[in-house]
């Protein structure tokens, strides 16, 4: 392939889907676009554009540094960068984890819509990413997630994709919440695992 085609290619996946409408779980913002290639029992296959994102790494995902990461993301959106501005990201939040239950790592990232000027972090912990176009495979479910949520999610979107006789990384996967804790209805989750 030529370089000038791998140009085209990469142009083709950072350009916004024409026309596509985000689902009502986005709340009118302008979440990470996918388009639904297949819905299974249990399950719906997605391909995710290209998208950017800002980071917080982990470490070992312990509730306590989850929490920290949470309140570092948020402060620097609420004015905790070099231009003290106000950065509005929408939804979703999400944990990035790799690795198995005893020895895994983490990140929490929020996406950012293309044209968005990000002001640079106070806190250089804090970076920006850039998450390749994928297939993912999402299992969606309701109310003010926990932990155990998320693990008994996991568990069966895992149980799901092999009962379709779909392959997947098998030590990687992402929780994604797309409200505020406070808000107590119509909370929207998601566990996605990548293709293989």
């Amino acid at each position: 392939m030529t370089f000038q085609a791998l140009i085209a290619l990469f142009t083709l996946f950072m350009v916004p889907v024409q026309g596509w409408k985000a689902p009502w779980f986005c709340h009118g913002d302008d979440c990470p676009q996918f388009t639904v290639v297949h819905t299974y029992e249990g399950f719906e296959e997605r391909f995710y554009h290209a998208s950017h994102w800002i980071t917080v790494d982990i470490g070992i995902t312990t509730h306590e540094k989850v929490k920290k990461a949470i309140s570092k993301l948020f402060l620097y959106t609420k004015g905790e960068n070099e231009e003290k501005k106000n950065v509005k990201l929408p939804w979703p939040l999400i944990l990035s984890v790799e690795g198995d239950e005893d020895e895994n790592h983490g990140s929490l990232s929020w996406p950012v819509p293309v044209g968005t000027h990000l002001p640079k972090p106070n806190d250089a912990t804090i970076r920006e990413t850039d998450m390749p176009a994928a297939t993912v495979y999402v299992r969606s479910f309701g109310g003010v997630a926990s932990e155990a949520d998320a693990r008994e999610n996991l568990e069966k979107l895992k149980e799901s994709i092999e009962a379709a006789g779909k392959s997947f990384v098998p030590d990687r996967f992402v929780a994604a919440g797309y409200n505020t804790p406070w808000q107590l209805i119509n909370q929207h989750n998601e566990i996605w695992i990548f293709a293989d």
